[in-house]
């Protein structure tokens, strides 16, 4: 059961994990970490085992651009964590990849195992891939490929079914009962045969695309011409048309196969009927103690939320809903993307807002470049006026990921060329080192007060560290987050934006007006009430 959770080594590619590593670092480092590599650098063979290996060459090749991630172990984790979620080949772009995500099991408030029905489809790959250790490439891309075609009628559903392990476990023997039954009867042999023996490989590669019901993409179709035209030329001129016969009838029928457990099984695989015995699922959104769902919208860049609490006020308990915790997943750099409702990806605002300061912090570098007049105008320039996304509202939202906000700054700051940030000593550094890095950058000019952060930014960095000493990930990290002090503390908007969004306590040092008055505000009520409780 556990192992068509993941992912076989047949189907685990470099170019893959290359591509979600330029999803997971800075837009400004993807030049530096995409153009520095080629193909022919990458680990050979299955990716599997060799993650760290391809991370490090990233590191290596990227100019020194990669240092704030930290090590090649530590950036893969993070990767691996930010990378898995349903449909995640969507927001990749890897239509052309095998599925490459590890299904996730969720747990409803009944406390009952559900399934994305995006899932579904990986777990039918995993099932075909598991039969043998050995898979042709070509093989295990049109699988892939076929299946994604068959998945496009969920890629905008967000729902779930439950994971019942002997429907899992039928499906496999149905998979395994139609392969073995399946074939072409000898008058359709005969027929490929004498057709084949015709072709030449152009021909040959679009026999091999009509197994899929949807046309392939121009990425798909290059990748399937490169391992069909790969294996076409590895064999002897006179056996090619055979051998790729061969291979076309096993492919038709294995795609047959999973064509009939899709086909058997299709309200598990398509989006939900009006007159469906299957209960409808709601995610309900868990951040720390926090549940909220999201406000079905068609097409927005903010998606607004409402509380449990809230919609069972609203609505009451209703007996055909199944609420699935979903828990919202973030690392040190970045939130694990959501799907919403029109199958766009969405993060929540706090965590958009803290990425895209890290953007302006450490790839334009803007708070190095501005001079302290220009400061205010900067903010509020490209925070503070209306129809910016960041608003001081009380409920949490989420934003589309990708959004785009473009900031304004004056030519001649932005043309100013800004220093790089030191790499720390073998033996960590200092708080003074941190101030003296502080001074180094400029960003004493710009914030004329940003060392007396620097202590209490220091002691959470040093708390939060990961290996004996503080590295030069760490680093960055105080440099950032002594920034982000200074940033919120000369701009209201924005400090109330961060508190209503519950993002006070990951500012290093902050310390948050908004919260120190609400704690006030309960003590006063828990001293009215005494020590019963009773006025």
């Amino acid at each position: 059961m556990s192992k068509f959770l993941e992912i076989p080594s047949c189907a685990t590619t470099p170019m893959c994990l290359h591509r979600e590593t330029l999803f997971y670092i800075l837009d400004g480092f993807i030049q530096e970490a995409k153009q520095n590599i080629c193909s022919s650098e990458y680990p050979p063979g299955d990716l599997k085992g060799q993650e760290t290996k391809l991370i490090q060459l990233l590191i290596d090749k990227s100019n020194q651009t990669l240092r704030m991630y930290g090590s090649a172990q530590e950036l893969l984790e993070n990767i691996n964590i930010f990378k898995d979620f349903p449909a995640n080949h969507k927001f990749f772009g890897a239509a052309e990849e095998p599925y490459q995500t590890r299904p996730t099991i969720f747990k409803s408030l009944k406390d009952e195992e559900y399934i994305a029905k995006q899932d579904l489809f990986v777990i039918l790959q995993n099932m075909i891939l598991s039969v043998s250790r050995e898979w042709p490439i070509e093989l295990v891309h049109l699988f892939a490929y076929y299946l994604k075609a068959r998945e496009e009628n969920v890629e905008k559903c967000v729902e779930f079914v439950k994971f019942d392990k002997k429907f899992i476990d039928s499906m496999k023997n149905r998979l395994t009962e139609a392969m073995g039954t399946s074939q072409h009867s000898p008058a359709k042999h005969q027929q490929l045969v004498k057709e084949f023996s015709k072709l030449n490989l152009s021909q040959i590669i679009a026999k091999f695309e009509h197994l899929i019901p949807s046309k392939l993409n121009p990425d798909q179709h290059q990748r399937l011409q490169v391992f069909l035209g790969r294996f076409f030329n590895s064999m002897p001129l006179r056996n090619r048309n055979d051998g790729m016969l061969m291979s076309y009838l096993f492919a038709s029928l294995i795609i047959e196969s999973l064509e009939t457990v899709v086909d058997e099984n299709l309200e598990m695989f398509s989006p939900r009927h009006q007159d469906s015995k299957q209960p409808v699922t709601v995610r309900v959104f868990e951040d720390g103690d926090q549940q909220f769902l999201m406000k079905t919208s068609l097409k927005s860049v903010v998606l607004e939320t409402i509380t449990m609490e809230q919609f069972l006020d609203n609505y009451g308990i209703t007996n055909n809903i199944e609420f699935i915790r979903y828990p919202i997943t973030r690392v040190k750099h970045r939130a694990t993307p959501i799907q919403g409702p029109s199958g766009s990806f969405y993060i929540l605002a706090i965590d958009f807002f803290f990425e895209l300061m890290r953007e302006l912090i450490f790839d334009k570098k803007y708070f190095q470049k501005l001079k302290p007049a220009d400061l205010p105008e900067f903010l509020q320039n490209n925070f503070n006026e209306s129809g910016k996304i960041f608003f001081p509202i009380n409920s949490l939202y989420f934003i589309e990921t990708g959004t785009l906000l473009p900031f304004w700054i004056d030519e001649k700051s932005k043309n100013v060329q800004a220093k790089e940030v030191r790499n720390a000593k073998k033996d960590g550094f200092t708080v003074q080192n941190l101030k003296n890095e502080l001074v180094r950058l400029g960003l004493t000019t710009t914030f004329p007060d940003i060392q007396d952060y620097a202590e209490g930014v220091y002691l959470a960095a040093d708390k939060n560290k990961k290996e004996k000493f503080l590295r030069t990930c760490d680093l960055f990290d105080a440099i950032e987050h002594c920034q982000l002090i200074c940033i919120l503390e000369r701009s209201l908007n924005l400090r109330k934006f961060v508190h209503n969004q519950k993002g006070c306590h990951r500012v290093y040092g902050f310390v948050c007006g908004f919260c120190l008055l609400e704690k006030l505000q309960t003590l006063a009520i828990q001293d009215s009430e005494g020590p019963s409780g009773i006025h």
